[in-house]
């Protein structure tokens, strides 16, 4: 989840889905509130911990924290150097993903309401423009932390890509690769702010229309593929099929082959 939640395009949300543990998060991520605290202040530690299921969450979050680390300076070779290859890769994996379940649908009224929900919403994303700041504010990261951290609960959104769309990716990523302690503590406080809000209206849409819910997931995901595409969102380069015919090729072969990977993996 990490992995994806640094690389534009894809959600960390949906390879939650896809490895099976989005419940589970969702659950354990919504449980923490005001009678949480109230626990924490009587001492009642041991309780707590199982109430947030802290296992799963302390080796889900030093799992994603390492990831995000270490591969920072991939992605952003990949960007520079071989951006027609990322950008396809990308694509693969987003495309694949919509065969394996939960996210396979069949056709039916709720899979109509949810491509036309989230069709709407990733056109209004696909046609804004793309901000580019020479500079962004403290006040400005905690802002796009507190929007993209709703990826880690929205499969098909992808908290990197909004970043993109906000300017801060960049900065942020140079933030992670030199561990500039500032920059950071701006995006995790919006983070967990935005975090603790939204994640308590999924979980109660999820438990009262899990169906809708997953349709609407299904087209984030579909529709998603065109933002790879758009201008500035990754890289200002263009494909040129004659010349860019392997890169695409390599991409999308790589990007199913890891899909299949996820998928083998969680059936065992």
């Amino acid at each position: 989840m990490g992995a994806a939640e640094i690389i534009p395009g894809v959600s960390g949300g949906t390879i939650a889905l896809i490895l099976g543990i989005y419940k589970r998060l969702i659950i354990a991520i919504s449980s923490i509130d005001q009678n949480l605290l109230r626990k924490l202040l009587k001492f009642e530690y041991r309780n707590v911990w199982n109430i947030i299921d802290g296992n799963f969450l302390l080796f889900l979050g030093l799992g994603m924290i390492s990831s995000v680390y270490i591969l920072s300076n991939l992605i952003l070779f990949l960007m520079l150097s071989l951006p027609i290859f990322f950008k396809s890769f990308l694509s693969s994996l987003l495309f694949s993903s919509l065969f394996i379940k939960p996210l396979k649908q069949e056709f039916r009224k709720e899979l109509i309401i949810g491509l036309l929900v989230s069709g709407s919403l990733c056109s209004v994303i696909l046609f804004s423009p793309s901000a580019t700041f020479d500079n962004v504010t403290g006040f400005y990261i905690f802002i796009s932390g507190f929007i993209a951290i709703s990826a880690l609960v929205v499969p098909g959104i992808s908290g990197s890509f909004i970043l993109v769309l906000l300017g801060s990716y960049p900065f942020l990523i140079e933030a992670v690769s030199n561990l500039d302690v500032v920059r950071i503590s701006y995006f995790l406080v919006g983070a967990l702010l935005g975090l603790f809000t939204i994640v308590r209206v999924i979980r109660k849409y999820y438990e009262e229309n899990e169906t809708q819910l997953l349709s609407i997931f299904f087209g984030l995901v579909l529709f998603s593929i065109p933002l790879i595409w758009k201008a500035n969102s990754i890289s200002q380069v263009s494909p040129v099929l004659s010349e860019d015919f392997i890169s695409i090729i390599l991409g999308l072969l790589t990007g199913t082959l890891i899909m299949f990977s996820f998928n083998k993996l969680k059936n065992n």
